[in-house]
């Protein structure tokens, strides 16, 4: 009997030394998953980071319809592309201002706050008028239209310089002063950074 109680109590001390052993071991931690998803779903890289090159981009996103009427779900995954980018075409207008205020030393607030709003308007009816679609993925767990909408820089930045030269028309001394800075090759450069 004895003999059969030690190895009944080796048997139950290898058992929970085995079980203890497991138990403290560290869970294995899954690798990060660093690809664009979309509700869970796995989705095409430029619905999480839209760019396209030689243009400024934006996703539009819109929700299946009540009517199912897929041409209308593309309409408004268009506007709302749309409005995404006359939101990034403000504030790279806003950046350039202040950039190129920076740059002039112009002290004059309101006179740039009220031109980068005019501009920003401008820019916004002006550029989106040729902005189109390029690429188009639903998601086929929520049945969301993403469109990558995109507008070419070099009409932006040729409309942002004519909004600016306008604009500045109206008050004599920013002219002299955006003239200046044009002529230094300033605004071409500002320009530039706020087209890419």
């Amino acid at each position: 009997m004895n003999n059969t109680l030690i190895k009944t109590l080796s048997a139950i001390g290898v058992a929970s030394i085995l079980f203890t052993g497991c138990m403290n071991q560290p869970e294995k931690k899954s690798e990060a998953d660093f690809r664009c998803h979309q509700d869970g779903v796995l989705a095409p890289e430029w619905t999480c980071t839209p760019m396209a090159e030689g243009a400024i981009a934006s996703v539009g996103i819109a929700k299946m319809n009540a009517g199912h009427d897929k041409s209308l779900q593309r309409s408004e995954a268009m506007a709302d592309g749309r409005d995404a980018l006359a939101s990034q075409i403000s504030t790279k207008v806003s950046n350039l201002f202040k950039s190129y205020k920076a740059t002039t030393g112009t002290g004059d607030t309101a006179t740039f706050d009220a031109t980068t709003s005019k501009v920003s308007k401008q820019l916004a009816s002006q550029t989106l008028s040729g902005s189109k679609s390029i690429k188009s993925w639903t998601n086929p767990k929520t049945n969301e239209l993403y469109l990558l909408v995109v507008v070419p820089n070099e009409p932006v930045k040729k409309a942002m310089d004519n909004a600016i030269k306008t604009s500045f028309k109206n008050d004599t001394a920013l002219y002299q002063e955006f003239k200046a800075a044009k002529a230094n090759g300033e605004l071409d450069r500002e320009l530039e950074k706020a087209a890419n």
